[in-house]
């Protein structure tokens, strides 16, 4: 959740909004094994963004008793921007659990 590299904890792994290091400036791990490993972060994302998506129509339809039109003009921003707002998060979550699948039992290359 802190974003940090998940071997050392101290690296950082955004270095602005949307840009990833390839390595940690701390232990130098590199974050990503292959080219499209980070595929993997795309349904992270949508699982988040599906969850923030449903939790908001429950609410909604639950708590707030809101008619239709009113449901879509909260849902529909929260369903476009919800991917847009989750990317870091399911980036940094995806990367986790690369290094605890694979990086405790496998030698990574190039380090």
């Amino acid at each position: 959740m802190r974003l940090r590299c998940p071997c050392c904890g101290h690296g950082r792994l955004f270095k602005s909004a949307l840009r990833t290091y390839d390595r940690c400036q701390a232990c130098d791990e590199r974050f990503e094994r292959e080219p499209g490993q980070s595929f993997g972060a795309v349904y992270v994302n949508l699982g988040l963004s599906g969850l923030l998506t449903l939790t908001a129509y429950l609410m909604t339809t639950t708590l707030f008793s809101l008619t239709m039109p009113q449901q879509r003009s909260i849902l529909i921003p929260v369903a476009v921007l919800g991917p847009c707002l989750c990317f870091r998060l399911a980036r940094g979550l995806w990367t986790s659990i690369i290094f605890l699948g694979e990086g405790l039992y496998l030698p990574w290359p190039n380090r």
